[in-house]
């Protein structure tokens, strides 16, 4: 009699534990999936316009490259003035100007690196026939951190939360993917903007801050860890199952 109520309590016991650990692992899968939202085989309409800003502005540091017909004379428009780490090139100062070997000072902010690219090209004509000049910007950057690999990306022309996130690993299960927080400097820096994202649904694709831009800084808030419940719970049902073992054998 009193195996039989033993063997009925830990029965019980065992579903009592296992109802949480079923639940736990439901709610890390639930927190994975993105756009659970998303209808199969649809089109989402009026979606928010890409918003790259390729105008150069103070502070940027500009990669200028120059090539030429004759390499021998091509060399002294590579000698740039100003270095980022171990990277040549042109710092824009807060006049919204550069130093150019032959051409001078010259007012880049406002401009885009095509436009540059073509006024080079059209200026250095006299000094460099055929030339072919190539200008980006290298100093544009953005922050990853939280329940993702910590690290500074490039931002390259168009990048969105998605690229960023794919760049620095993915959420998978160490954190929430609907409760995303990019932080947006307006204002000339002045200013910040805080907005919270959910990648749960489809709304993401409606945000003006789905395309990122230069410095903003992307944190992904991580998930209450639930390992150590489950393995105290695996441990105990794996107690319990020997507990009912030995029952089943002297009954």
């Amino acid at each position: 009699m009193r195996l039989t109520l033993l063997w009925r309590l830990c029965s019980y016991l065992m579903a009592v534990i296992a109802v949480p650990v079923l639940l736990s692992s439901c709610d890390v899968t639930k927190k994975t999936v993105y756009f659970r939202t998303l209808e199969k085989d649809t089109t989402l309409q009026n979606l928010v316009a890409r918003s790259y800003n390729d105008s150069i502005i103070p502070g940027d540091f500009l990669s200028i490259t120059v090539s030429s017909l004759s390499p021998e004379n091509t060399t002294l428009y590579n000698v740039a003035p100003d270095a980022l780490g171990e990277q040549k090139g042109y710092r824009v100062n807060e006049s919204g100007d550069i130093e150019f070997f032959k051409l001078g000072k010259l007012h880049v902010a406002g401009t885009t690196t095509t436009a540059l690219k073509e006024r080079l090209q059209k200026e250095l004509e006299p000094y460099l026939a055929q030339n072919i000049v190539s200008v980006s910007v290298i100093n544009r950057h953005i922050t990853m951190m939280g329940a993702v690999s910590p690290k500074v990306i490039p931002l390259t022309p168009n990048m969105t939360l998605l690229d960023a996130l794919a760049e620095s690993g993915d959420i998978g299960e160490k954190g929430r993917n609907d409760n995303i927080l990019v932080i947006r400097e307006k204002d000339q820096g002045s200013a910040r903007d805080f907005k919270r994202l959910k990648l749960s649904d489809h709304s993401i694709f409606y945000s003006p801050y789905f395309y990122l831009q230069p410095n903003d800084i992307v944190y992904v808030e991580p998930r209450k860890p639930t390992t150590q419940v489950m393995q105290i719970a695996s441990f105990a049902m794996s107690t319990i199952s020997f507990i009912l073992l030995l029952i089943n054998r002297f009954r």
